[in-house]
């Protein structure tokens, strides 16, 4: 070949990849793009559905336990309200399991009544629910963790197994596991 069939042959080449480098990049963006929206049709669908509960964005409540840290006369306390399978494979530090409002009342039970109570579950629908329950029996400062561990993992901050820090979180379904990213799944 000639060299300026091979400057020709390179130009091609290179012109192929940088489509297909566009392509794929277009590609991606709008699957992101398509999972920002139903991740914002979710938050929606959840407010909607519990008007009255006041939801907690994920990088405040972070920036509230590092300030908490510091003053421990505060409390916090967590309720996970997934099922024990989904509480067992991983959950937030500190949090106890209480899927429904009898055990949460059971948590809460013997606490300081200044303690703020989050719940959170997958996506927060179902935190959602029990922080509305507690809050109509008079269970006062509670909060629902909004995007919930979904949310939380997805944004790379801390989920335990017990006391040990893991990078799995159960993705509760394969419908709704769509909103967790695919590296974290436990399955």
């Amino acid at each position: 070949m000639t060299r300026a069939r091979n400057t020709i042959l390179a130009r091609r080449v290179l012109a192929v990849a940088i489509l297909a480098g566009a392509t794929l990049l277009a590609s991606t963006l709008r699957a992101e793009s398509i999972a920002e929206e139903r991740w914002q049709d979710t938050l929606r669908l959840v407010r909607e559905a519990f008007p009255e509960v006041r939801q907690l964005a994920t990088e405040g409540f972070a920036r509230f336990l590092e300030a908490r840290l510091l003053d421990e006369r505060a409390g916090v306390v967590l309720l996970d309200a997934r099922s024990k399978e989904e509480f067992n494979t991983s959950h937030l530090q500190h949090a106890v399991h209480a899927e429904d409002v009898q055990t949460a009342l059971n948590a809460l039970r013997g606490r300081d009544e200044k303690r703020i109570v989050v719940v959170y579950c997958s996506v927060g629908y179902r935190s959602s629910r029990l922080a509305n329950r507690l809050r109509a029996l008079g269970v006062k400062d509670v909060f629902n963790l909004e995007g919930s561990l979904f949310k939380w993992a997805n944004e790379g901050r801390p989920v335990y197994r017990g006391s040990q820090r893991v990078w799995q979180v159960h993705p509760y379904d394969e419908d709704w596991g769509e909103l967790l990213d695919a590296s974290l799944h436990s399955r």
